[in-house]
This record gives C-alpha cells, structure tokens and sequence, in this order.
C-alpha cells in the first residue's frame, strides 16, 4: 500500500472527477459545510460547498467534515464511530458478521479507532436511518460506540457531522485509509480507494428493511377477546417465567451475539436473532418474529391457544 500522507499529485481534472464522486456518496447538502480546526474541533462555514473546496480536502491543504442529515433529514448512509481500539475491534467484528450474511460495510481507520460505514441505495429518512442502525446496535450488542446520523429529524442547526474521508486529519497530520475486516489495506493505492468507496456496494433492500424492525420493534402480547382472557393473564405467566434467550437456545445453537442457524428454514447466513433487553426473537430472511409463544407455534404448527397450553405444562410445573 503507497504512503496515504504523500501529496496526491493527479491532474487537476482527474482530481476534480474523485471529488466529485466523493462529494455525490458523501456530502448530503452543500448550502453550508464543517471545516475541522487544528486543534480537531469542527467550526460551521455558513457559505456554499464548492468543487474546489473538495480538491484542497482531497490534497489535504483544508479538511472537510460531513453532515450527515441533509436539509429534509434524510440519510444515504449510517457511520458508526469507535474512539479506541478497542471499540474498533467491534466494528472490525460487524463487518465480517455482515459480510457473512451479504450486507457490505466499510471500516475506516482513524486517529483513535476508526469507522464503520453502512451505504443506502437511496436516502431514507433519519428516523428509518436510526432504526437500522439500532438494528445493528442490538443484535451485536454494541457498546462504546456513536451512530451517526444522531438525530431523526433535524431541529436548530445542521445536526451532527463526521469527518470526510481521505482528508488530513488536523490534529495528527495523518491521512486515514479503508481497511479490510482482515487489516488489510482495501484497495492497493489511495486512487483505487478513492474510487472504490465513491461507488460503494450497498446494503440490501431486505437487510435494511429487517434491520430497522429490529431496531424499533416492540412485542405486544396478541390482543384478546373476553373468552380468551384467563389464557393471556397464563400467556405473560409463561413469558415471565424463562427469557426468550434461555428457551430458544433449547432448539437453536445461539452465538454470544444472540445469532443462530435459523430452525424455520433453510438458512446458511446466521439468520436469526434474539434481542435479550426487549426479550425477543427475529428471523433476517422473513420468518417472523416475536415471543416464546410465537416460537413455540412457529415451531410446532399450533395456534395460539394450543401453544400457551403446551407451554405452561413445560414452564409452569
């Protein structure tokens, strides 16, 4: 891999062409911009982002930041921030799961840790943007880490901002590249990458659909009618009587993150999960989702009532 501190000496044109295509996956709105400070601080330039502001990011004479909300809050990619290297560790850990499961990530070093990029196909709302993020905060129980954007919606201000890639960092002086899950550099020279992550591969429609709903769903006991009533006070007896963690892994051999072979169909990817905080579990592939019960009817074919029935012989002795 070439020295990622040398001035990048490209034509002028073709320098212009790698901004351009880092400006179109990257810059989310270009009425004001963050400039980073030497010190590391970023201040707000409250002046239209150029071209030309682009190519003296990319030959490091001035260092541009992000914002990540554009001006109808909308997101083309999450970003999460580790700030040692230890936190990093579990970013590095993320992309390999994922690429395991065929969603693309990028892992960018930094001055202390590094990033984790997720790209969308096209800009979905922040809130949409935040639930897939927390998708993944959950299942692979991310702690010491930021999700950018950290704002749904934007209010006062053009919300939070994350710096540039391939800029010199003003503080150490360095230029930070994209790194395999492996360490390895992702592309042999800093044009490659360039060009690379200009034109990322990005996260399925199906990933990011599932990722979100596990983000933001809540389990909601099935509502009942009159004569159902004494089986649901015996439904949450049976709920409060073994986690959803605890019973699955009778049937479904769970990785320390909560993922497993999921047992409804043919699965290769580590489709299934379970979320121990909300006490449920979820299959990536579309097959459902919910309580014990519901994994208990899933699994045996029954309705509802005949599965709190099985159950609270099992559970409730």
């Amino acid at each position: 891999m070439e020295n990622m501190n040398k001035e990048i000496e490209f034509p002028n044109q073709e320098l212009e062409g790698l901004a351009h295509g880092l400006a179109e996956r990257f810059i989310q709105r270009r009425d004001l911009y963050p400039k980073q400070l030497d010190d590391g601080r970023y201040i707000c330039i409250r002046k239209p982002l150029l071209d030309w502001h682009l190519v003296k990011h990319l030959r490091g004479e001035i260092t541009l930041g992000a914002y990540v909300l554009d001006e109808h809050s909308q997101a083309s990619y999450v970003a999460f921030d580790a700030d040692d290297d230890t936190a990093f560790g579990k970013l590095t850990g993320i992309a390999r799961g994922l690429g395991a499961d065929g969603v693309p990530a990028y892992l960018e070093q930094s001055r202390r840790g590094g990033h984790l990029w997720l790209f969308f196909s096209q800009p979905v709302s922040g809130r949409d943007a935040r639930a897939f993020g927390k998708g993944l905060v959950q299942i692979y129980e991310l702690e010491g880490v930021e999700l950018f954007p950290k704002q749904s919606t934007l209010k006062d201000g053009p919300g939070s901002l994350i710096r540039l890639p391939f800029g010199i960092h003003r503080r150490s002086g360095e230029r930070y590249g994209f790194v395999t899950p492996e360490g390895q550099p992702l592309a042999g020279s800093l044009l490659e990458q360039i060009k690379l992550i200009s034109a990322p591969l990005t996260v399925p429609l199906a990933a990011f659909a599932a990722y979100r709903k596990f983000g933001t769903q809540v389990h909601k006991t099935p509502d009942l009618t009159p004569a159902e009533a004494p089986t649901g006070s015996l439904s949450q007896r049976i709920k409060d009587s073994v986690s959803v963690v605890d019973f699955v892994s009778r049937y479904v051999q769970l990785s320390p993150n909560g993922r497993g072979l999921c047992p409804f169909h043919d699965d290769n990817h580590h489709s299934f999960a379970v979320n121990a905080e909300g006490n449920y579990w979820h299959c990536f592939a579309g097959c459902g989702g919910g309580s014990i019960i519901d994994f208990w009817m899933k699994k045996q074919g029954c309705d509802f009532k005949t599965a709190v029935r099985e159950l609270a012989g099992m559970l409730l002795k």
